[in-house]
């Protein structure tokens, strides 16, 4: 149907033609701009009206459009332009320089006839179906969910818009409709070749200063992003996002996905401004308390938990969650993410009373609301199994452990990398217990799911390189540990960069596999090199530093360098008391390494409060029957022994042993490093028929010839 006449252009003006997705014109619907300006008259018979903008609107800026309610009117919803924002043609008299609007009667069944509602309602969905910080697939429970929203939004069936969805994907011919189409059926790789050729040709579009094309470009390079984001090129993602930023204009939803992209990239630092922008835009266009803010609030709450500025974290999570409760109600799913969230945060600080009720309450909700055998169920079933993990409550994780990896199983099928995540896990309790035998297959089943699935060189397949050499490393089998580790490095050095955390992490671990065999000047390059990059891109104050700094002054310390490892400990120690408080477990573990270096250099006096002190820590954290307990209290027998407190000190031992049998079996190296000590202790003692036996078991131990059976 030919449009009318255009209105004559005016300064401050912005005219619009209506009509519905039949191209029809409509009469008597007002328009006015969010924000300043002014609504124009009902448009005419022609569907013409004119909008009154704030002063300060110039040509080529965005503005927001929305629909008056009129009493007896019908219920429209916006198609064109999908996100109601639109670019301000010139102010001068041009048959073009008019915005052509279209809407749809919400519940009308012209929209499923609809290509370009279809369009919008795909566009909508996918928006909603931003990849999470924690978990980047979109799941098929997740694209329902979402549909359901959409749908009801613009008064349909779920069904019968995903019919709609599937028919216009089919016929659809131009590369930004199959992209989206393809996005939304989960076809990453055929998403992104139809959204690059897209994009390509609206570049040429936006090149040639087109206005209508820069939406265009944004809009697909947003999408683009997307589909990058969830194959893991995180850098490529970025590069789509700011061309969506760049040729679309700042906002609140495409600065929270390049934040997001440039945190799961490794760049702590560039992701703040644009999650803080993103922040001020959102409440500044949406409301303080929309549920777009809290998402943005998760992903800050996110970056400062990576940077580990845990106090600021904390905020961020409860504002979001106070906002979620608010506006989706107590038992909302999103409510329950963001409790996970916040209970992941005290499960790092060791606020592990803390932490508990928040991840039984999420567990409560996501069981209501989505299902017992739900994949998020699952998730916080994972996370609730580590927190007993790291309390040494072996017997309480190892069940919900295997309940989240049936439900994974189920639901994703035996080779999803989430499967791959919760078998990790698992192998690592096994670990943590020394059942070696159970925790390998595990980890190489794991390691086989991600390469198979995520391919040979995905930072994911990095990591489980890493956790199955450091199960080799603690078997004494370095020589099998040592080229995973190397093979670790080389993948993150590649995709991730020289200069990513992650690396780091690596660099520290194949120094701590250097160190364990006497390779010192192998090992301290590593650590020197992985302290550079933490300090530089997560900040001297980062708890990955204090790490490092631990490292590589227990490396000083095995080489009798005390001078240059006491203000390494020290430093260590200052870091960790400001992020987590004075009785942090891993406070403890640096009081005790730092005791470590007194007592060699016998300054025993110095060295005993701050065992005793670790102890209290240690007892009171993690409960008296900890294995890291057990630790403490032989390292504090020794001093004793040191000190002459023979009897002392062989009381201690005897129960400290005792203890670290009880939880890690009594084939763990972490027992034979301490029955060496008891061994001394006891020849001291003049108990040598009792210590002869200790002796031959260290070596057992040493050789991987011990049996926990036995």
């Amino acid at each position: 149907m030919a449009l009318a006449p255009p209105l004559a252009a005016e300064e401050g003006i912005l005219a619009l033609h209506v009509s519905d997705t039949k191209e029809t014109p409509i009469r008597g619907v007002v328009l006015a701009p969010q924000g300043e300006g002014a609504a124009g008259p009902p448009t005419d018979m022609a569907g013409r009206t004119r909008l009154r903008l704030a002063p300060a609107t110039r040509p080529g800026q965005w503005v927001s459009l929305q629909i008056l309610p009129r009493k007896g009117g019908k219920d429209w919803i916006f198609v064109s332009p999908g996100n109601q924002r639109t670019l301000v043609p010139p102010f001068v008299n041009e048959s073009e320089n008019f915005v052509p609007v279209v809407l749809g009667e919400r519940g009308s069944r012209d929209l499923l006839a609809s290509g370009k509602a279809i369009e919008v309602i795909t566009a909508h969905v996918l928006e909603k179906l931003a990849p999470r910080l924690d978990k980047n697939e979109i799941t098929a429970e997740e694209r329902k969910r979402v549909l359901a929203e959409q749908a009801a939004a613009f008064g349909l069936k779920p069904e019968e818009v995903e019919k709609a969805i599937r028919a216009w994907g089919a016929k659809a011919q131009d590369p930004h409709q199959t992209g989206l189409a393809a996005l939304y059926e989960g076809d990453y790789p055929k998403a992104s070749k139809n959204l690059e050729e897209s994009l390509k040709a609206r570049l040429e579009l936006w090149r040639k200063e087109l206005t209508e094309a820069r939406a265009k470009v944004a809009e697909t390079a947003f999408f683009l992003g997307q589909a990058l984001l969830q194959q893991g090129k995180y850098r490529e993602a970025v590069a789509a996002y700011r061309e969506s930023l760049e040729a679309g204009g700042e906002n609140a939803v495409g600065l929270n996905h390049l934040g997001l992209a440039l945190l799961l990239a490794g760049d702590l630092q560039g992701a703040r401004a644009p999650l803080e922008r993103s922040l001020a835009l959102g409440e500044k266009n949406l409301g303080a308390e929309h549920p777009e803010v809290a998402k943005i609030l998760n992903n800050l709450a996110g970056l400062s938990y990576q940077q580990g500025r845990y106090p600021e974290a904390e905020p961020f999570y409860q504002r979001s969650l106070k906002i979620q409760e608010k506006v989706l109600g107590a038992e909302h799913p999103e409510v329950a993410e963001t409790l996970n969230g916040l209970a992941v945060l005290y499960t790092d600080q060791g606020r592990y009373s803390e932490a508990e009720p928040l991840y039984q309450r999420s567990l409560k909700i996501r069981e209501k609301a989505l299902g017992p055998e739900h994949r998020d169920v699952a998730e916080t079933l994972n996370d609730l199994a580590v927190l007993y993990d790291e309390q040494g409550r072996y017997a309480e994780a190892e069940p919900l452990y295997r309940r989240s990896l049936k439900i994974w199983e189920q639901v994703l099928g035996p080779e999803h990398p989430e499967v791959a995540t919760n078998l990790d896990n698992l192998a690592a309790l096994y670990d943590n217990q020394g059942r070696y035998a159970e925790a390998e297959p595990l980890y190489q089943r794991a390691l086989q799911i991600r390469e198979k699935v995520l391919g040979p060189e995905h930072p994911d397949v990095a990591a489980n390189l890493n956790n199955l050499a450091l199960l080799y490393e603690e078997q004494g089998r370095y020589s099998d540990a040592e080229p995973l580790y190397q093979r670790s490095l080389q993948i993150r050095e590649k995709v991730q960069g020289p200069e990513h955390p992650e690396v780091a992490t690596t660099l520290s671990n194949l120094g701590e596999l250097y160190k364990a065999q006497g390779r010192y000047s192998d090992a301290e390059p590593l650590y020197q090199r992985a302290l550079k990059i933490n300090e530089k891109v997560l900040g001297p104050e980062h708890l990955a530093v204090a790490t490092n700094l631990n490292n590589l002054a227990d490396l000083y310390r095995l080489q009798e360098r005390y001078s240059e490892a006491e203000p390494l400990f020290q430093r260590a120690l200052r870091i960790l008391e400001k992020a987590f408080g004075p009785e942090h477990p891993k406070v403890a573990s640096t009081l005790n390494n730092l005791a470590e270096v007194y007592r060699a250099q016998e300054r025993y006096s110095v060295a005993e409060p701050l065992l005793q002190r670790a102890l209290k820590i240690m007892e009171t954290a993690l409960g008296p029957e900890h294995p890291n307990v057990a630790v403490v209290q032989n390292n504090l027998a020794f001093l004793y022994f040191k000190q002459g407190k023979i009897e002392a000190a062989e009381d201690l031992s005897r129960r400290a042993v005792t203890l670290a049998e009880k939880g890690l079996g009594p084939c763990n190296p972490v027992i034979a490093k301490m029955l060496v000590k008891r061994v001394q202790i006891l020849e001291a003692l003049g108990r040598a028929a009792e210590a002869r036996p200790l002796r031959d078991r260290v070596k057992r131990i040493q050789a991987g010839e011990c049996s926990n059976s036995g």
